[in-house]
């Protein structure tokens, strides 16, 4: 579990100081889940929405006792907890903030998950594990943040197994803004969120990406209706605001509010979607 320094100049650099901040007293905040969660019918509690998401993509990819999982932007680790305890896999939980590694390995020691769960500070554009190492990788909401989602891509598919299953929460542009309030709204999401303009990805270029690094069998479902709204009108609540300045502090708590805002008129205006995304390796290589 050893600490990586990123040049001041990464874009990893930049990530890890906009999650770091306030994470202290963040981290177990919300069950230290970061996701937008999963709202389905009956869902009106966030912890819940949370591991709505997290076990649906599980099943999406069909995780089990034998899976050996890598968790790309782990967070805080309340995710990969879960995912040990719903389907017995063994996992490799990856993130880029520092402080957030060390959370993920308080919950590990916390469960007494040593043998079936390990985090690692690192970039998942370069991941440090040989190849056909796993059955499984995952992605909640961390891809739109690599520098870039194609090399990502090119790297979960060297690590995969052949045969192996890779599972995305991600976010997509819907359609090309068009007035300059749209352009506005996706220019101020990007850049406070650190996103890469190459991570601009619409439905068809993203699955041409995965395709392009071989990828097959590419499952794609919009769902941005069952998740973008919860989650707004979640953290939109005067308390959940009260809290989060308190925690994390104004400075913090401030961008934070303007990505919600930023996030959900872009989804209401047709801007963008979060979807959910699963491909294969092909067993015949």
């Amino acid at each position: 579990m050893g600490q990586i320094s990123w040049n001041r100049n990464q874009h990893e650099s930049k990530v890890e100081k906009f999650y770091s901040t306030g994470v202290e007293k963040f981290a177990d905040y919300h069950g230290g889940y970061l996701n937008f969660g999963l709202w389905s019918e009956g869902i009106t509690n966030y912890e819940a929405a949370a591991e709505n998401l997290v076990t649906h993509l599980g099943k999406l990819i069909n995780l089990d006792k034998n899976s050996i999982l890598l968790d790309v932007a782990c967070g805080t680790g309340s995710q990969d907890i879960l995912l040990n305890k719903t389907f017995q896999c063994r996992i490799h939980a990856v993130d880029v903030t520092w402080k957030h590694v060390e959370h993920t390995q308080r919950r590990i020691d916390q469960a007494k998950l040593k043998k079936h769960v390990t985090a690692y500070h690192g970039t998942a554009t370069e991941l440090s594990f040989q190849n056909n190492s796993f059955t499984h990788l995952t992605g909640i909401e961390g891809p739109v943040h690599f520098d870039t989602r194609e090399k990502f891509f090119e790297e979960a598919y060297r690590v995969l197994k052949p045969g192996g299953v890779i599972g995305l929460a991600d976010y997509i542009i819907k359609r090309k803004p068009r007035s300059l309030f749209d352009k506005f709204v996706v220019k101020i999401t990007t850049k406070v969120w650190h996103i890469p303009k190459e991570n601009c990805d619409d439905a068809g270029s993203y699955q041409a990406k995965l395709q392009s690094k071989g990828f097959t069998n590419i499952f794609f479902r919009e769902c941005g209706a069952e998740v973008i709204p919860g989650y707004y009108f979640e953290q939109k609540k005067p308390g959940t605001r009260q809290a989060l300045r308190k925690i994390r502090g104004w400075f913090a708590a401030y961008p934070g509010h303007l990505i919600d805002i930023a996030v959900y008129q872009a989804f209401k205006r047709g801007l963008i979607e979060y979807v959910f995304v699963t491909a294969e390796k092909p067993n015949n290589i």
